[in-house]
């Protein structure tokens, strides 16, 4: 599928020049020269019009807050300062992907068909892959019978029945028909705390899977600042490997580290995934690169996010109009 309709050079040339280290920066650019914050300017100007249809972005004190919180980690993110065309295009994923809240959240599930946390475990065509046999991930079985998981979540809900299964179907891509799938922790507690659940979509792109939050797993342990919450985990996970770490860890615990450590792993979440995904941070300023299909391009950002083709196309377009509303 072809690319949607290019972005203006006036406007790649403009907002390519104009240089962010701060969040502060970039405040006092659109109250210099949009007289308000970024947020009120896009829902004035751009929100719920074409291509923007249906996207208004969340506009409080406290998601200010957050706001805030999150471009202040711009050299932790991209590794140095960025330009408005980095910043339009990264705050166009958040506004596509969570209306630019700035509350890191966790997958929801539950479908028809797929109550409860079977949804998370079942391969649904056409709309999701199986959890349990993710690439990376350990099956709820290899879990289950694992001696660190027994050990950390025998406790829990479940472990006197599943805990050594030798039940098969805990490999599978099905949920077994005869086990509740209720997500409450009194009845199932032992079940969710494996891979399938555990390891679902958090955070601003919904990191998935065990081995992209081996990475998180690694900068908790080097972490070197001044976060409470951060602090705790380090010494908490200190010399163990991250396998490890990922069978004792629970779903509160990555709960706690995406929603209280001041944004500080949801940025890492992003510049891990963009590492990952070929550096789709670094646009170009060059027209015909920027409006391409191939690396620094707007179409291979929304690619690498998505999977989809019809996503880069509309993540682009819309890229395109934010960018022509700030030059003009």
């Amino acid at each position: 599928m072809p690319p949607g309709p290019p972005v203006s050079e006036a406007a790649i040339d403009f907002c390519s020049g104009v240089t962010l280290e701060t969040c502060s920066e970039i405040d006092d650019y659109f109250h210099r020269e949009k007289a308000q914050s970024y947020t009120k300017w896009f829902n004035a100007t751009l929100g719920n019009k074409s291509p923007w249809s249906g996207v208004q972005l969340v506009d409080t004190a406290q998601n200010e807050l957050g706001f805030h919180r999150f471009w202040n980690r711009i050299n932790q993110i991209f590794g140095g300062s960025i330009n408005l065309i980095q910043f339009v295009s990264l705050m166009s994923i958040l506004s596509n992907e969570v209306r630019g809240d700035f509350t890191p959240q966790a997958e929801k599930m539950g479908a028809s068909g797929h109550p409860g946390i079977a949804y998370l475990f079942d391969r649904i065509q056409g709309t999701k892959r199986s959890y349990n046999t993710l690439a990376g991930n350990q099956t709820a079985f290899q879990c289950f019978n694992n001696d660190a998981y027994v050990a950390t979540h025998r406790s829990l809900a479940g472990s006197d029945r599943f805990a050594r299964t030798t039940d098969i179907r805990w490999s599978g891509e099905v949920w077994p028909a005869d086990v509740p799938s209720v997500r409450d922790p009194i009845v199932t507690g032992f079940l969710q705390e494996a891979d399938f659940m555990k390891f679902r979509g958090r955070g601003f792109i919904q990191t998935t899977g065990r081995a992209n939050y081996a990475g998180l797993v690694d900068f908790v342990q080097q972490y070197g600042g001044d976060n409470a919450t951060l602090t705790f985990f380090k010494r908490r996970w200190k010399d163990k490997p991250p396998d490890q770490v990922a069978f004792e860890s629970t779903n509160n615990d990555w709960d706690t580290l995406f929603q209280q450590t001041d944004l500080i792993i949801a940025a890492e979440a992003v510049r891990l995934h963009n590492v990952k995904s070929g550096g789709y941070l670094a646009l170009s300023s060059d027209p015909a690169l920027l409006n391409g299909t191939g690396k620094g391009s707007l179409y291979l950002m929304g690619l690498r996010i998505s999977g989809s083709a019809a996503y880069a196309n509309t993540f682009r377009e819309r890229v395109g109009v934010v960018l022509s509303a700030i030059e003009g």
